[in-house]
Formats: C-alpha cells, structure tokens, sequence
C-alpha cells in the first residue's frame, strides 16, 4: 500500500469540509426558498413529470378546441379628427381685436364670444339697413297704389314700373344688408337707432378647444384673415396604416383592439367604417376606424398614436392556447399525456404545425395524433424540451 503525501492528506481533508459545508448550506437555502425542481427525464419516447413538479410549476391540461378564430393584424396608427371637426376663425369684415383672452388648449362652447371686432364700417352697415327698411313700407304702399291706377288706366305704365322698381330694389338692398349683419352677428330684427353700434362679437361655431391663436390683442385682423384654429373632440375617429398585402382583408365592419401606450392594460374596441381606395407611394392604404363607445373617446386626444390589432375575419380552426406549443431546435411541438402513474406523469411529444396566432391562443393545422379527446399540457412545459 503507497503512503499518501502529507500534502495531500491535507488538501482532502479541507475538500472534504468544504463538500460539508456547502451541502449543509445547499439544504438550509432549499428548505427556505422551496422546492428545487429538476426538468422532466425523458425514458424513450415518454417524459416523465413527478406529481411535485407538476404542482411545483403550476403546470395544466387542456385539450384542442374547434372554435371560431381570428388572427389579428398588428397595425399602428393616429387620432385624428374629421374634416367638420376643424374650424379655422376668420373675418367676413375687417375690424381691430379687443376681448381676446382664450389660451391654446382651453375649451370653448360653441355660440361662446372667442373675441370682438371694432370698424367704423359696422356702423355704415347698419345705418343703411335701418334706411332701406325704413322706405320699405312707404315704396310698398306706392307700388300698391300705382298698380291699382295702371289696372285702372288712370296711371301710365311708366309710374307703375319705377314704383315697382323701387320697391323690389330697396327690399333686395335691405334683404342684402341684413344678411350682411348676421355674418357680424347683429340681429337685424333687433336693430334701432339707439343701439347701433361700432363693435360686434365674434362666436365659436362649435364645442372643443382652441388649437391655434394667430393674432393678438389690438391687432387688425384682415378680412378673411385667420384668427383662430378651433378643433372638436367630438366623433374622432383612428387613422391605421395598412400595407399593400394586407389590404385585400379589410373590409368595413371589422373590430379593432385598440392599446394607449400611456393606459398599459386598457383596450378599446374600434370597428373600421371607411377603407382607403388607392396606395400611396409607401405602398399602404389608410383605414378609418370608430369607437362606438363615445364616452371612450374622451380618452383620446387629436394627434395621438395608438398601436391597434385589427381583427381578420374569424373561421373556424383548432385552437390551444399559445403556451401550449413548445418550440424546440426550429420544430413546433405539443406534450400530450399518454399515462398516469402512481408519482407522476408519462408525456409524449407531438410535432405540430401552427397556423394564425391572437395575444392567447394558437391555430394548430390538421393532424391525426391530435383530437378534441387529447389531453395536453398547456402551461409549464417550456422547460421540458431543449
């Protein structure tokens, strides 16, 4: 028998302590943080999973489904406000700005004073409407009466016609004239001498906010210049981006999943109502999407993207939920139970071929290893396959 070295008597004693030490550290760490569990060993063609680690990782049967099924095509896009809901404020007269105290992004009711406006030239309007309507009564009752001397033959046909005359173009220019003060929002059945005036308000035509302001206060604001942009946030609708090869599915009516990125786990529900005609130069049509729900909209803002899920038509398929297939070495794989023992499980995988995919369950194409009878395992099996 050979002597060992000193020297190496010493280095196994201290290995041997040291296995000590960490294996009594390794069963203390165990017994606080829980079971340890170990990937299922494969015996032939089975895995076996204990009863333990089936607990352990929370792992569930199920079984194919055939079911109605949509894959969903993950779109982005834009909150955008239709063509009515934008109003840009300019002047049918010219006139200098006073009252002007709305600030960008503040709300606005439609029929509420945005501003005033002040011309001299307000004032001439009105003084010739009064005018005009005033001689309207008395040219009406001269037309009357020369009409009746004509019918008579005791007037000459030239007095009739210049009191018709008279009385069709003083009523025109007083039509004209009052149609003209209802641009600057002066009610002409209200006017009188004593109320007319040199300054006149400027309304909001809709509810919504301010988008824009483009003048200041004093300023001259020329005619058809723009003083303010307004926008409503009534019926917005989403703007989505379409590809080229997507567009031969869409069709009006789909449902959209719509996601906020700044409300993480909030979806709202759009249904597209117009599909764009023509291909732009990216080689992408442009879909229009609603809410149905407009108390929703009040979460959306003009501008905003949205990343959206438009829902393909649904047919009918085989469906597991997507955690059901394992995906191991490029091949898609299911683990089906073939066998319940006393201490576990026996397991089989099955190659599969997966066809649409939504956020939780899967398409599995046809195959005759798999029927609405085969238990599967659809959660915690990530781990059993290399």
């Amino acid at each position: 028998m050979k002597n060992f070295p000193i020297k190496s008597l010493l280095n196994a004693t201290l290995l041997a302590s040291s296995l000590l030490f960490f294996q009594c550290n390794g069963s203390s760490d165990a017994g606080s943080d829980g079971v340890e569990v170990e990937a299922g060993t494969s015996t032939g063609p089975f895995i076996t999973v204990s009863q333990k680690q089936f607990e352990t990782m929370r792992m569930t049967w199920g079984s194919p489904k055939l079911e109605e099924f949509s894959e969903g095509l993950s779109v982005q896009g834009m909150v955008k406000v239709p063509v009515e809901g934008i109003q840009e404020i300019s002047a049918y007269f010219g006139g200098y700005v006073s009252g002007l105290n709305k600030l960008e992004g503040q709300p606005v009711r439609k029929g509420e004073v945005l501003f005033y406006l002040e011309n001299s030239d307000f004032i001439r309007l009105q003084q010739e409407f009064l005018e005009a309507n005033s001689q309207l009564n008395y040219l009406q009752a001269e037309y009357e009466r020369q009409k009746t001397l004509y019918g008579e033959k005791i007037s000459s046909q030239k007095n009739y016609l210049k009191a018709e005359a008279d009385y069709q173009g003083t009523k025109a220019k007083a039509e004209s004239l009052k149609r003209q003060l209802a641009l600057i929002n002066i009610n002409a059945d209200q006017l009188k001498p004593e109320n007319i005036r040199s300054k006149v308000p400027v309304l909001s035509p809709i509810s919504g906010f301010v988008d824009g302001i483009h003048l200041v206060q004093g300023s001259f604001l020329a005619v058809a210049g723009k003083a303010m942009t307004l926008i409503s946030k009534e019926h917005m609708h989403i703007e989505l981006v379409i590809f080229e090869k997507d567009a031969s599915h869409i069709h009006q009516g789909q449902k959209v999943q719509v996601s906020i990125p700044d409300l993480p786990g909030r979806t709202l529900i759009a249904e597209v109502f117009v599909v764009g005609q023509s291909i732009n130069n990216e080689r992408q049509i442009n879909v229009h999407a609603h809410l149905p729900n407009e108390e929703e909209e009040e979460l959306l803002f003009p501008g905003m993207f949205v990343e959206a899920k438009l829902m393909l038509d649904p047919k009918e398929a085989w469906v597991v939920p997507v955690t059901s297939v394992i995906v191991s070495e490029g091949e898609s794989y299911v683990l089906v139970q073939r066998e319940k023992t006393e201490t576990g499980f026996k397991l089989e995988k099955i190659a599969v071929k997966t066809g649409l995919e939504s956020d939780e369950m899967i398409e599995l194409l046809p195959n005759e290893a798999l029927d609405e009878n085969t238990v599967i395992l659809t959660h915690g099996g990530f781990n059993l396959l290399p």
